[in-house]
């Protein structure tokens, strides 16, 4: 009797016990990652990444015969192409294209956290995150109030409002921000209204601190405003090239921003911007360029190595845009030799101070200016080198117009522009633009819900992504 009620019943049984196992292997399946890191190279398409690899591959002398060695974003287990026009152009800005992956939007040039209209706001993944309980963090090696960052927490109608941004930071619910230089939009005696934007963050709640030291003594749970020592113009940190022993690489930060966060028992999203390779594509300091990506992929090697005892964690690295045209060989010779920047010991923006200095001393010889190209990589100049520095050297001496500084030089100085032009030429490299291009950029990801990001797809298809993946409730 007992033996046919179990034989009768052991069906249904079997079905409810089958029904409770795929509930649960989908209920895992669809478990949203605690911890998620967002890692935008500023300017950053593909030929970025493919001349920092090929550098990875050579030697101090000789350039790359193959890639077997590859940047760690490079080896991340899923590979995606996005487009990144925006509403103004099929040549999009920081503001909107970082819009487009923080809200889901696309908007006009310049704007941040608005639809075109400049009225209506447009919902952040951040926010909405911050609503189901994660930390939020946004990390930069420019000033935190430029376009990328300002664009995961600030709604504006002009990215250049940098005091108003400031004061929509402090406001902001979210939890650490990293930048680097950008105090006078902090301090009373940089700002208009004369605010001391430091002392009410200080009231909100925020530790705020201004040095690498007074950064990394930080406590994990504290809110955080952290604008570190910047570079010459106080507008970014340093570039990796230009750093000082107190300087911290944006490994370092990233990895004390993890530390900070990681209190939070819900989880944190972190947004981390590598600004200072856009700022070098647009100077065409190819130099600087690699040294910067190199920063940015070994802050993305940080992520992934706390993502080995965190399991549920997700990584994206893309671009927002792609900056300066970046073209790995010129006329007829099939060559690039990006091994030839290994020898460059400092930026432009550096090499502008110098010169500035040289000149201001000596106004007769060449000869110190030349003494600084080797400095900055050009050893043994040829004579047409030397050629191309001395009329240089006349077209800053001469205070060129600003019309005349565009056409001949993109706008920058003209002694620092050509110690760049010698170098790509030297590497037969060539740069089309000194401003950002249509290019589409790649974008990578590894980790609980990674093949989301994969395919030829926009840059709003990032924040609709992880709207999904983490159920964040954003619509569209």
């Amino acid at each position: 009797m007992v033996n046919k009620f179990y034989k009768r019943r052991f069906p249904l049984v079997l079905a409810v016990v089958l029904m409770f196992l795929l509930s649960s292997l989908v209920t895992f399946a669809t478990t949203p990652p605690k911890y998620i890191f967002l890692f935008i190279g500023d300017g950053m398409g593909v030929a970025q990444r493919q001349v920092a690899e090929l550098q990875l591959n050579a030697g101090p002398t000789t350039p790359a015969k193959d890639q077997n060695k590859r940047l760690v974003m490079n080896r991340m287990k899923v590979i995606g192409v996005d487009t990144t026009y925006d509403s103004s152009s099929m040549v999009p800005d920081s503001a909107s294209t970082a819009t487009a992956i923080s809200s889901g939007y696309k908007t006009l040039s310049g704007v941040i956290g608005y639809r075109e209209d400049k009225t209506t706001k447009t919902p952040f993944i951040t926010e909405a995150l911050k609503q189901k309980g994660y930390a939020v963090g946004i990390v930069s090696s420019v000033k935190i109030v430029h376009a990328t960052p300002a664009a995961f927490y600030a709604h504006i109608d002009s990215r250049n409002r940098y005091d108003d941004i400031a004061n929509q930071l402090i406001n902001s619910n979210f939890d650490l921000f990293v930048g680097g230089g950008g105090n006078g939009h902090f301090l009373a005696t940089g700002r208009k209204d004369k605010r001391d934007l430091y002392k009410e963050a200080t009231d909100k709640g925020f530790a705020v601190a201004t040095t690498s030291k007074d950064f990394l003594a930080l406590k994990p749970g504290q809110r955080v405003l952290a604008n570190l020592p910047g570079d010459v113009n106080d507008e970014a940190l340093p570039y990796a090239v230009d750093r000082k022993a107190d300087d911290l690489p944006l490994d370092k930060i990233v990895s004390k921003s993890i530390d900070i966060l990681s209190a939070n028992k819900k989880g944190f999203f972190l947004m981390v911007e590598e600004g200072k390779v856009d700022w070098a594509c647009h100077a065409n300091d190819t130099g600087s360029t690699i040294a910067n990506m190199f920063d940015l992929d070994r802050a993305v090697a940080a992520a992934l190595e706390f993502q080995k005892t965190h399991k549920d964690t997700l990584i994206v690295v893309t671009g927002d845009h792609e900056c300066g045209g970046l073209g790995l060989s010129m006329g007829q010779e099939y060559r690039v030799s990006p091994e030839i920047f290994l020898q460059q010991k400092m930026s432009f923006e550096v090499a502008d101070v110098k010169v500035a200095e040289i000149l201001k001393k000596e106004s007769t010889s060449n000869d110190s200016i030349f003494k600084l190209a080797a400095d900055f990589g050009l050893s043994n100049l040829k004579d047409s080198e030397k050629t191309a520095i001395e009329k240089a050297i006349g077209d800053q001496k001469a205070n060129l117009s600003k019309e005349q500084s565009i056409a001949l030089y993109g706008g920058y100085k003209p002694v620092s522009m050509t110690f760049c032009r010698l170098m790509n030429a030297r590497a037969n490299l060539f740069w089309t633009s000194y401003v950002h291009t249509g290019i589409p950029v790649m974008t990578s990801a590894e980790g609980t819900g990674a093949e989301k990001f994969a395919g030829y797809q926009d840059d709003t298809d990032i924040c609709k992504a992880l709207n999904s993946i983490t159920s964040a409730g954003l619509k569209w």
